[in-house]
């Protein structure tokens, strides 16, 4: 009987604990849109250009999988902090959110179609520009970022479904047309710093230092995709470190860059911010 008692005990306390911790997981997600409300009071959020019914459904259906993803990472990290970091899925700068898709509505407001699109993209981006898109979900961070490494090029660490255990040899080159095409049902936003030759610098940089050594078509750099905090360390990196990276040493001593030490995770959504005022690049429009 003692036995019984002991075992029982043990089992009710075993199952404590577990509901103690799937209440305690699920408590994070209850009254989620007054996060929405506080970003919309701190200015971070445009209730114009993202409204709440919107927003509730990004945040159900990618933001919160890409934050459980995220946890994998960091397991300490609050939804509430982790959606801070993220900028609450809205560019810092423009407040455009990421991760909208295009809509009949918008194309004709906008008066492109997807062609067109495509063709004004090509013909707006240069050497250095920076793309931030919604990318692939869950990732671990909202949207995905890559650079320009030449007029014609974009060079990226596109990640995968394995990213959280780290993917090989995963940076690559594609054509500018065949990436925006690829990403042709999301908004692309385009940024540039207004130093044009030092933006062709940048992407030279980044051309040798993360494709290839010779600035050729063929790759003789191999870089692993993994999320991690050492910001100044070439591989393993994603997609918006090496980015942060190219105009970081690719600049030379110009204060391009704000200082923040050795340890950070660079989010696509705050990347505007991440540079010095005399430098920040500025948006060119959205694709």
């Amino acid at each position: 009987m003692k036995k019984f008692k002991i075992g029982s005990l043990i089992a009710l306390l075993f199952g404590l604990v577990l509901f103690t911790g799937i209440y305690a997981n699920a408590d994070e997600f209850t009254n989620v849109g007054s996060l929405y409300d506080k970003a919309v009071n701190e200015n971070i959020i445009d209730p114009n250009l993202y409204p709440k019914a919107n927003w509730e459904k990004d945040e159900i259906s990618t933001m919160r999988p890409s934050y459980e993803e995220y946890k994998n990472y960091d397991s300490s990290i609050t939804y509430e902090s982790w959606l801070e970091l993220n900028n609450y899925g809205v560019m810092a700068d423009t407040k455009e959110p990421v991760l909208q898709l295009k809509t009949p509505a918008e194309s004709n407001i906008r008066l492109r179609t997807a062609q067109d699109n495509i063709d004004k993209f090509c013909r707006d981006t240069q050497a250095g520009d920076i793309l931030v898109v919604g990318g692939d979900f869950p990732t671990g961070v909202i949207g995905h970022a890559a650079i320009l490494n030449a007029d014609g090029y974009v060079l990226e660490m596109p990640g995968g479904s394995n990213w959280a255990h780290g993917i090989p040899d995963n940076n690559r080159q594609l054509p500018k047309r065949q990436w925006i095409t690829e990403h042709i049902k999301e908004w692309t936003s385009v940024y540039r710093i207004n130093d044009t030759n030092l933006a062709r610098q940048v992407a030279r940089y980044a051309d040798t230092h993360f494709y290839s050594t010779s600035g050729s078509a063929t790759k003789n750099i191999h870089i692993d995709y993994l999320l991690n905090s050492h910001i100044k360390q070439f591989n393993p990196n994603y997609c918006s470190k090496l980015v942060w990276q190219a105009y970081f040493y690719g600049t030379g001593t110009l204060p391009v860059i704000r200082a923040i030490g050795d340890w950070a995770v660079i989010f696509p959504t705050n990347l505007p911010t991440a540079f010095t005022w005399d430098y920040t690049p500025h948006s060119i429009g959205r694709y």
